[in-house]
This record gives C-alpha cells, structure tokens and sequence, in this order.
C-alpha cells in the first residue's frame, strides 16, 4: 500500500477505535470503567466472561443503572429472574430458598441471614463441579462455617469431616447432604428429623436395614420423631468411629447417650442391640439360636395345627359321605 496514503488512513483509524468501541465493550459498556484495576467495584473481566452469567448484560442484574454517572449500586435481587425462571434461570431453588429457614428469619427482619450471593458470590459464579466455585462439595463445610463457625469445628474433628477435608473423599457427607442447600428446614422439624433417617441409610444401607427391624426403627417409620434416630444415638456434627473414646457410643459414654430419652437406664440397659442382625451368627450367636428356635416353633406349631386341621377335616367329610350312604 502507498505510503502516503498510510499516512491519511492511520489517523482515520485511530480515531474510529476511539470513537466506535470494540465488539465486547458494546456488549458491556460498565466494563470499560469497572474492569479497569483499581476502580470501584472493580469486576475481573475473564473470570467474569466465562461466570454462568458472563452472557449477560451488567443491567439485566443491575436493572435500575441506565447510564453514567450513575448513583450507588442496589443490592441486586437474585429471585427477579431465578424465581419465575426468566433468562433460563433455574427456578426451584429460587422457590425453594423462599421456604426455607434462611429466608423465614430473613423475613422478620435478621439481616444475619444468608442470601443468594452469600454462598454463590456476585460476578464469579460457577457450576458447582467447577473449583472456582464457592459451592463446590469441597468448599461447602468452609462456606457454611461464616455464619455457623462452631458447628464447622466440631464437624471438622468428625469422621466425615476428616474423610471430606483431609482425605478428599467427595463421597463424604457435607452441610447441604443433611440440611439441604435451599430448601433448608428448621432443625425443630419432625418432617426433617424423619427425612434425616432416610438420608443416613442413602451411605448406609446395611445400618438402615437392621434399625428398621428395631423397635426405634419400625416407630419412626411410623412417623413418630420421638423414638431414637441415627443423631440421637450416633450424634450429628461430630459423629466419631463406635471404637473411638470420644464417640457417644463408646463404653464411657453410651449409658449417658442412652439416659438422654431413657433417665433411669442402668449399664445392662446398654447391652440393647440397636443394629443386630439375628442372620449373623458370629456376632450374634444368641440372637441367631433365639431366632432358629423360635423360627423352629412357628413353624411346627404351624405345621401341626395344618396337619390337625385337615385330618380332622377329612374324618369329619368321611362320616357325612358315610352317613348319607346309609340312609
């Protein structure tokens, strides 16, 4: 190309990349001030592009911002799309969020309470499976600890939490597994205490079965919350191994655990079988002969009074054929 025609068209150019902007700033004009290092309310413009919400506008979350200068950012409100599910926003856990015990203590005026960017952030959110974000299982327990920050000490120590936070087995059970992510219920609940039995028996199944077959078991089936559930016996943030001391099962301290619902229980109390299974004889050969000899018993008294009854039937079908043939 000519050389002095370089000359007329670098000015030209240079002032149409000032004056048109570039493809990504048109998109999202804020950007050209808040992306800038520095300035208030300063947003990471890669991390936020490729956020679940970088296709969006700054003004489809800051609806009341229609230009510059512009008065101070509201907080915005998640549920103006998530809870009639506009812009393909997920909708149930907007509703269930509103149902929960976060958003009812909210309600009556706690501004302690939880709300959407407390666990999901602002400009950085990411799907859960992705590390970056504050809802991924491993970073659950750390993020329900800023306003639950005893109960996180304790569930560290715990045997969950050690599988979680040291050993990274993500098959280990965190906060929202127990207490649910939205749809958090009061602790209070029956409903949930109930729920929590069947949340137990999803990780263990064998545990389950053999409570159910107790008479704890077959009354919270019932749906009685009175009766023993797995917290009740086994504990609930800092849940440890049965052969550990510090479990609430341990020899020092299953009496007490027990005098919790039973006040006058004494140490043979404690000899209960709580999760026996009369099929296994090398655990439990007492039960297991119990349940042999009393199987045994049924069924021959069963089978006697079966066999009685049909003898007795057939003599006595016998004499009336024998009867009428005579007449």
């Amino acid at each position: 190309m000519n050389l002095s025609i370089m000359k007329h068209l670098t000015p030209l150019l240079i002032a149409s990349y000032l004056i048109f902007p570039s493809p990504a700033a048109a998109k999202n004009p804020c950007l050209d001030c808040h992306g800038q290092k520095g300035m208030t309310g300063y947003v990471d413009v890669s991390a936020f592009e490729q956020s679940v919400h970088g296709h969006l506008a700054c003004s489809k979350c800051h609806y009341d911002i229609s230009g510059y200068p512009h008065p101070k950012v509201s907080k915005v409100n998640c549920g103006t799309c998530h809870f009639i599910g506009t812009e393909g926003a997920p909708r149930d856990q907007a509703q269930q969020f509103k149902l929960s015990v976060h958003n009812q203590v909210k309600a009556v005026g706690n501004s302690m309470t939880p709300t959407c960017q407390t666990c999901h952030g602002s400009h950085y959110i990411y799907p859960s499976a992705d590390t970056r974000s504050a809802t991924n299982r491993q970073k659950i327990p750390a993020l329900c600890s800023k306003c639950h920050p005893q109960e996180f000490e304790v569930y560290k120590t715990s045997v969950h939490g050690r599988l979680l936070l040291e050993d990274n087995n993500l098959a280990a059970p965190t906060c929202f597994q127990c207490h649910l992510e939205h749809l958090t219920p009061p602790t209070a609940s029956s409903e949930w205490q109930l729920s929590l039995v069947k949340q137990c028996g999803n990780c263990h199944t064998e545990e389950i079965q053999t409570y159910r077959k107790t008479y704890h078991g077959k009354v919270t089936k019932l749906g009685y919350a009175a009766s023993a559930k797995c917290a009740d016996c086994h504990g609930s943030h800092g849940i440890q191994r049965i052969d550990s001391p510090d479990s609430t099962l341990s020899q020092k301290n299953i009496l007490q655990t027990c005098q919790k619902c039973h006040p006058s229980a004494t140490a043979g109390f404690t000899k209960f079988y709580a999760h026996a299974e009369e099929r296994d004889r090398s655990r439990y050969p007492v039960l297991f002969y119990t349940f042999v000899a009393m199987t045994v018993l049924l069924l021959g008294t069963f089978t006697f009074f079966l066999t009685h009854t049909f003898l007795w039937a057939y003599r006595s079908l016998k004499e009336r054929i024998s009867k009428k043939g005579g007449e």
